[in-house]
């Protein structure tokens, strides 16, 4: 086990509490977003808002939609809520979780920590969710911004679900992968979503100093046909795109195509064209999503580029499309923090890349000073707690005030 000063220790926590503490930016191409909420038991959110490396957390998943404008949704947080769910108007049991006792507070201490978070909705698992009309959709987002939004006494006093307390997340992010057979109609699978937004937009978030955010997921294909008319028709502030799960446009691909990007599968490029002809805010930034590891992508194990393949990746398309690039996504916290790599975790490193610093994945060596020989002469015994607190084999093993050894070796090394 290596040791180390308490002075050491104390400036570790200082530079992790100075980090911690800068301001998001949206208009940055620097930032890192991550998903968390469907890890395979997950650190805790607070973890994550405590990371440095990370700008933005989105929590998945709402995962079921109202069926009509008297419905609950539903969600679903992995193992960051346990059992308990809201009763809806009607009498019955909704699918909206009522016991996540942490997640509240890791959302405060995002916040605090200078961090934004945002609540997802969709995901890749069920996919039978859909908005059936215009005035369902709309009726979803004014009950998101009454139970995740800024809490009133109004909705309170009404007796509705507030699953968060009074923590209040930043905006929406709309990772929408529904697929249902049969198809409930032509048209399931976009329909409404810009009708979503606009409710968001123009009647639940309120104008002033206080920003919310909405945000997109799709996957690399363009256009995405779940999201495509949505991001056309609405205000979307960051597109995340999945370059994993689908090999085709995968980030392999990308990283494959580096020597002639040009005619690289890789569709970063054509989501720029794209959202260049398309997108109804002309300053979305786009950002390459990632798995954080293998366990991130595990139905495409080839889409994972270690840290000095993300670095090829993320610098040519930055230094390419500097206007429009936005940063990474990951998918997702806990295989980031999981996916250690000379004692850094993997979304550390992307951190490290966006802010240009120099990066290796070739870990040190630990070497032990133990001499071999026949003699009995070579290797000093250890003398105790050195009494002036300075270290080497005739003074002590132990710095003066650290009984358990934590300061210094026989050898006088730290």
């Amino acid at each position: 086990m290596h040791s180390f000063t308490f002075a050491a220790a104390t400036i570790a926590v200082s530079f992790l509490t100075s980090t911690v503490s800068a301001a998001f930016s949206a208009g940055s191409s620097k930032n890192v977003v991550v998903y968390w909420g469907q890890g395979y038991d997950q650190i805790t959110l607070t973890e994550v808002c405590n990371d440095p490396s990370v700008d933005v957390v989105s929590i998945g998943f709402v995962n079921g939609f109202p069926k009509n404008t008297q419905d609950y949704p539903s969600t679903n947080f992995a193992n960051a809520c346990g059992p308990g769910y809201y009763t809806k108007p009607d009498g019955t049991v909704s699918g909206l979780l009522s016991n996540c006792a942490g997640i509240g507070p890791g959302i405060k201490t995002c916040q605090a920590n200078g961090k934004k978070v945002l609540l997802s909705i969709g995901g890749g698992a069920p996919t039978d969710y859909y908005l059936p009309s215009v005035a369902v959709a709309q009726y979803f987002a004014k009950f998101l911004w009454g139970a995740f939004g800024p809490q009133t006494s109004a909705w309170v006093d009404a007796g509705k679900p507030r699953p968060f307390g009074d923590a209040v997340v930043d905006g929406f992010d709309l990772d929408i992968e529904s697929f249902m057979s049969p198809a409930p109609n032509a048209n399931y699978q976009y329909a409404y979503y810009d009708a979503f937004v606009n409710y968001l937009r123009a009647t639940a978030f309120p104008t002033g100093p206080s920003t919310y955010y909405i945000s997109a997921a799709p996957q690399c294909i363009v256009p995405d046909a779940h999201l495509a008319t949505a991001i056309q028709n609405s205000k979307f502030d960051f597109i995340f795109v999945q370059f994993y799960n689908t090999p085709q446009c995968s980030a392999r691909a990308g990283y494959n195509g580096l020597s002639n990007p040009s005619a690289s599968p890789f569709t970063f490029k054509a989501w720029v064209d794209w959202l260049k002809t398309n997108s109804a805010n002309p300053s979305v930034k786009l950002y390459i999503g990632l798995p954080a590891g293998p366990d991130g992508a595990p139905s495409d194990h080839p889409a994972y580029l270690t840290p000095t393949e993300a670095k090829d990746l993320i610098n040519y398309y930055a230094a390419t499309y500097p206007t429009i690039f936005g940063g990474v996504m990951l998918w997702e916290a806990t295989v980031s923090v999981r996916n250690e790599i000379c004692g850094k975790a993997y979304g550390t490193y992307i951190k490290d890349i966006l802010n240009g610093k120099a990066i290796s994945t070739a870990c040190p060596t630990t070497t032990s000073s133990v001499v071999s020989s026949t003699t009995s002469t070579n290797i000093a015994t250890p003398t105790g707690v050195s009494p002036d607190g300075s270290c080497g084999p005739t003074n002590g093993n132990t710095c003066k005030g650290y009984a358990g050894g934590e300061c210094c070796s026989i050898w006088g090394y730290w």
